[in-house]
């Protein structure tokens, strides 16, 4: 047997406690039941964040790991604007993440609908789900459009259509 195998076994097996922290819908965290409104220690919580293959987010720092308790994703676009590179000109859409400083460009490939038409996508590189905050999704709705011929919704970025994906109705 590999000692790298009994590792990985030892590491699953170890027990992962909570964080005591939780983070509501609306992308706010908490200690304790207090609201955490200090942005450098959110970026640090954002910075050692994981999501396990089990779909717990874990935030693993100083050799420790816990879990957190998220009512839905730790990450909430607060804001969109659409705008044009300045070496191509080609168009883009930038995301606005609260509690963070860095903006991102929407893959828009990961847009897809889902519980309670809440529009969600993709953000760090695909590693995480991230909601649209109700504002962030009025702005967004306005380049959202309705293909005629299939009832499907799209953005349409740099002439080419991007299909939001929907929940399959059971």
């Amino acid at each position: 047997m590999d000692s790298s195998d009994s590792t990985n076994r030892d590491e699953a097996k170890r027990e992962i406690n909570p964080c005591n922290m939780h983070v509501d819908n609306e992308g706010d965290w908490y200690y304790q039941g207090n609201k955490i409104i200090r942005e450098d220690i959110l970026e640090l919580f954002y910075d050692n964040l994981q999501l396990s293959p089990e779909g717990q987010f874990l935030i693993e720092w100083n050799q420790t790991r816990c879990v957190l308790d998220v009512e839905d994703t730790p990450f909430v676009i607060s804001r969109v604007d659409r705008c044009r590179t300045a070496d191509t000109g080609e168009g883009k859409i930038l995301l606005s993440l609260k509690h963070l400083s860095l903006q991102e460009t929407l893959d828009p490939t990961g847009l897809h609908v889902g519980k309670d038409n809440v529009l969600y996508c993709k953000v760090l590189s695909g590693r995480f789900p991230a909601r649209f905050s109700r504002p962030a999704y009025y702005q967004f709705a306005e380049w959202i459009e309705e293909d005629p011929a299939t009832g499907a919704f799209y953005v349409e970025i740099n002439n080419k259509r991007h299909v939001i994906q929907t929940p399959v109705e059971a």
